[in-house]
Parts: structure tokens; C-alpha cells; sequence
């Protein structure tokens, strides 16, 4: 028997291989990197992290006059230092939190406002008034709330803890597993938090023009998410499309068989 002979099998096929089938072009990071290989791209200027109510941080004081540092570092004092971060509560129990107004409350010195300052101003701020109580401190301020999210056609998608100031869109996404099979790379969205509200930023993988956009560098709390390519469901259902077709040619063969 020959396909040929039933025309609606053989278009069935055609038709089922090329919609299993993927642009190269949404598979690829820096599908394009061959025509401008030799340029040089400056990377978006990046704003520090502005501190905003509701942000954690960790202030270490630390000063050759021993009575003192273990007053303002009181919380270290009291447990021991691995057990203070080893999980959210932990973290959320000791570091300082940025309440409503802005502000900090910090032992002896009292509150501080620290909002809309960057983590060296904030640093530079709050050692000027502990040397009102000791001349050679030195004051140490880590963000400890630097979260973000990626989200869709990625391996682990979920929420991650960022230690890297400078941490890049494919680090975030590395991190989360890389983009699945039906990641569509021409179609990633970024949500973050501005002063503003929510800023939507859209932008494409396969374009080298990501090193030199805003999305080159991911903020706290930004939200990440790679859409699926459109055939994604049809993709997923494809071994039970095949062993339908299988089903109809056998049975094809068969009835072309009892028919001589």
C-alpha cells in the first residue's frame, strides 16, 4: 500500500511534522551574534537599589571598644551566628526592618531614616551618628531581602535569594534551570518595582541588543517570565498524536490487505 493512494493520510503527516516543528530563531540566546560579533556593547546604567519600607537589612557595627559594638549588635550577641540566617524567619526576626516611615531603629542611636538612600548612603548616614558614641566605628549594611522570580518556560521555576550586587538577566535565568524546551526566547517580560509602580520591560534573547538594554540587570524584586512557544500544548501531545497515526496506517494496511 502506498500513502499516496489516501491523500488525507498523507497530508496529516505532512501537516503533523511541520507544526512539531520550532523556529531555530526562539531556541537560540544571541541568534544574531554573528553580524555584530565585533561590537561592543555598553551595558544599561544601573540605579542603586533605593531602600523602601518594608526592605531587611543586615547592620554590622563593629569598633575596638568591645561593650559597645555588642550593644548595637545586640541580636548577635544573643544567638549564634549561623543559626540568626539559616531561614526567613531567622532573617526576618533579627535584621533591622524599614518600618512605615521609612526609618530604622538602631540601639542607643534610635531611628534613622534611611529610605530613598541607596545601601552606601544608608551606611555613610548611620556611621556618622554612631560617632556620636564611638569615634572608630565602622558600619557594615547588607540588603538581605534581594529577592526575584522567574516564572514560565524555565526548569525551576521559583523565587531565588540574590548575593551578587551585579546579577545579569542569564545568571537569574541560569539559576532557575535555563529556559525549557518550549521556552519561547523571543518573548521574556520583566516586572519591577520602580518609585513609579510596576514597570513592564519586554525584551528578546535572541537579540545581542539585551547586553546594552535595562533588562541587562535584574533588580530586587523583579518578576521574570518566558512565555511558551505558541505550539507548546501540541509539542506536549505529540507521542499521542503519533501512536493515533500509527493506529490509522496500521489499520490501513490491514484493510488494504483483506480488500486482495
Amino acid at each position: 500500500m502506498s500513502l499516496y493512494k489516501y491523500p488525507i493520510v498523507l497530508l496529516s503527516v505532512v501537516i503533523l511534522l511541520l507544526s512539531s516543528c520550532t523556529s531555530r530563531k526562539k531556541i537560540l540566546y544571541f541568534s544574531d551574534i554573528a553580524k555584530d560579533s565585533a561590537n561592543v556593547f555598553n551595558n544599561y546604567p544601573t540605579e542603586a537599589h533605593k531602600i523602601v519600607s518594608g526592605d531587611l537589612l543586615y547592620i554590622n557595627f563593629y569598633s575596638f571598644n568591645k561593650p559597645l559594638s555588642e550593644i548595637f549588635n545586640r541580636q548577635q550577641t544573643v544567638t549564634n551566628s549561623y543559626s540568626m540566617w539559616n531561614s526567613p524567619a531567622n532573617v526576618y526576626v533579627n535584621s533591622f526592618s524599614v518600618n512605615d516611615s521609612g526609618s530604622v531603629l538602631l540601639p542607643l542611636i534610635g531611628l534613622v531614616k534611611v529610605s530613598d538612600l541607596s545601601i552606601d548612603e544608608a551606611t555613610k548616614t548611620i556611621q556618622n551618628k554612631a560617632k556620636n558614641y564611638v569615634n572608630d566605628v565602622t558600619v557594615t549594611i547588607k540588603l538581605l531581602n534581594y529577592r526575584y522570580t522567574v516564572l514560565g518556560e524555565v526548569n525551576h521555576p521559583g523565587t531565588y535569594i540574590n548575593y551578587n550586587d551585579d546579577l545579569t538577566i542569564f545568571q537569574a535565568v541560569a539559576n532557575a534551570g535555563d529556559a525549557s524546551i518550549y521556552g519561547n526566547k523571543t518573548k521574556t517580560t520583566i516586572i519591577r518595582e520602580t518609585k513609579d509602580g510596576k514597570k513592564v520591560i519586554r525584551f528578546d534573547f535572541t537579540d545581542i541588543k539585551v547586553l546594552s538594554s535595562e533588562a541587562y540587570y535584574i533588580k530586587p524584586n523583579d518578576i521574570i517570565y518566558i512565555e511558551p512557544v505558541r505550539n507548546k500544548s501540541f509539542k506536549q501531545n505529540l507521542p499521542n498524536i503519533a501512536l493515533l497515526f500509527s493506529s490509522i496506517t496500521t489499520t490501513i494496511l490491514v484493510l488494504n490487505y483483506i480488500d486482495k
